[in-house]
């Protein structure tokens, strides 16, 4: 086919980098016992029609299928590995703290969340058990890896005498569809053939409720919930039927708009209180946040609302690091929010505005680092506020834990002399604090903030600090420690 060719070579063109960060170093393909035999290249695209590209396009997809196929089972491969090298090391047969680091170490080489990895290993110990003939599909490009996931998870709480006649009615409903008409398709045929099974299975989604934040750009984050069908179903309803009638009303604002506005507000201080609707006309109209970046975000910081229409929500504490400089106007210096990066200067004046109390850290003014306290085993107020800040979240490598709920660790343990100041402390989550107090990942701080993990297998992963932080001058003299100051 003139799109796409294949070269078969003798040594393979694989590469990887078992003692630094991946992709950092280049060795030959023979590093593995077999090798990888081949190499495929996409020559002359530019002179293919769309006969030609079409059918190129079609053996890319099953390549790519017949990889995350080899994934799944290069990954069953590593949890049985640790298994045991785990079991060999402690005479133990511990599956838990087996899969455990082993989806550690995927994590780590694919640069993939923690959880991400878990989910992989645990659909690549299923497709190469039980579910070997979707593999194969897989494998053979006759359905993609969301279409897998989706026979997984069809096939949850099926008897197991059961599940290969299951798994081929799957399989075989699966041609020709999307992922998600197949989904709607194969929860059907699963209901219909099994319908006892559906309470057992929504039990099983019910634990896995939650509350997720993902920041993006611009002074955005996505706040996302997992909740009950009829639970989310019922509040997107109530948030559509307020923002009708709020564009009934003559709101300019966007369905859109609206309902996240809604949403904010409810969570945030009460949405309708007469004092808030009193605040909304003393400030010239009911909606200004959508036009000035005014709205109810800053009445509510600024006390605006009843404190009865709160409720049970309680207040919560941001971070926001500013200079003086910035802070008094001097300059417009980006200020750094906790948890989500750079806000303009004038977002973070509009938060110390309404601040109830101040922290302040005194910073080495060319470094902009806070200073060390020495041999003292707790890390002073001040401090550990600049670490919550500097970090971010845990700082194992792809971690994105935050620091509201991790643990300041000593890199090097403060009983062998190390010392407790800022270029031996970083935060880690309790699963690889664990990790690192049992042997298994090891950690050093070449530079202030900087973090190298060494992984049972002898990698070595680098993660940088939340807050970049200039280079030491020589020449810069010190200031005092961290202290607090009064609010002002």
């Amino acid at each position: 086919m003139p799109a796409a060719s294949s070269t078969r070579t003798a040594s393979g063109t694989a590469s990887t980098s078992p003692a630094g960060a991946p992709g950092n170093a280049e060795c030959s393909g023979n590093i593995y016992p077999d090798g990888f035999t081949g190499t495929l290249a996409l020559a002359n695209l530019e002179s293919c029609d769309e006969v030609t590209t079409g059918e190129a396009l079609g053996r890319v997809s099953h390549l790519i299928a017949w990889a995350q196929a080899q994934q799944a089972r290069l990954m069953n491969r590593m949890q049985e590995v640790f298994r045991d090298s785990y079991h060999d090391a402690t005479g133990r047969l511990e599956p838990g703290m087996a899969f455990s680091l082993a989806s550690t170490e995927c994590a780590a080489i694919l640069r993939v969340p923690q959880m991400t990895a878990q989910r992989l290993m645990d659909e690549a110990g299923r497709l190469c058990g039980p579910h070997a003939a979707t593999l194969t599909a897989l494998e053979e490009g006759t359905l993609s890896y969301p279409h897998t996931q989706v026979v997984l998870d069809q096939c949850e709480n099926v008897p197991a005498a059961d599940l290969p006649e299951l798994e081929a009615d799957l399989l075989a409903a699966a041609a020709g569809q999307t992922r998600a008409q197949f989904s709607a398709k194969a929860r059907r045929l699963r209901e219909k053939k099994y319908p006892q099974t559906i309470a057992a299975r929504h039990l099983s989604a019910f634990e896995k409720r939650k509350v997720t934040l993902d920041p993006v750009e611009d002074g955005m984050s996505w706040l996302s919930a997992l909740l009950p069908a009829p639970d989310a179903q019922q509040i997107y309803t109530a948030l559509s039927t307020s923002a009708q009638g709020e564009q009934t009303a003559g709101d300019p604002r966007s369905r859109d708009q609206l309902r996240a506005d809604i949403l904010a507000q409810l969570l945030m201080g009460g949405l309708g209180s007469a004092r808030s609707q009193r605040a909304d006309k003393a400030e010239g109209g009911g909606h200004a946040g959508a036009a000035d970046g005014g709205g109810y975000a800053d009445k509510t910081a600024a006390g605006l609302t009843d404190p009865d229409d709160i409720g049970s929500i309680p207040r919560a504490e941001i971070m926001v690091l500013i200079s003086a400089e910035t802070l008094f106007g001097a300059n417009e210096e980006p200020a750094e929010l906790h948890g989500y990066g750079p806000i303009s200067a004038e977002a973070a004046r509009r938060l110390a505005r309404n601040a109830t109390r101040w922290t302040g850290l005194v910073r080495d003014p060319h470094t902009g680092e806070i200073l060390g306290v020495g041999r003292r085993r707790k890390v002073p107020a001040g401090l550990a506020r600049w670490l919550r800040a500097r970090d971010g979240t845990c700082r194992f490598p792809g971690c994105r834990v935050s620091t509201g709920v991790t643990e300041i660790d000593h890199t090097k343990d403060w009983a062998k002399g190390g010392n407790t100041e800022h270029s031996n402390l970083a935060h880690l989550c309790r699963r690889h604090h664990r990790f690192k107090t049992l042997g298994y990942w090891k950690a050093c701080q070449p530079k202030p903030g900087v973090l190298e993990w060494t992984s049972p297998t002898g990698r070595v992963y680098r993660t940088e600090p939340f807050l970049e932080l200039a280079d030491a001058d020589p020449n810069a003299r010190s200031v005092p420690g961290p202290e607090e100051v009064p609010p002002f």
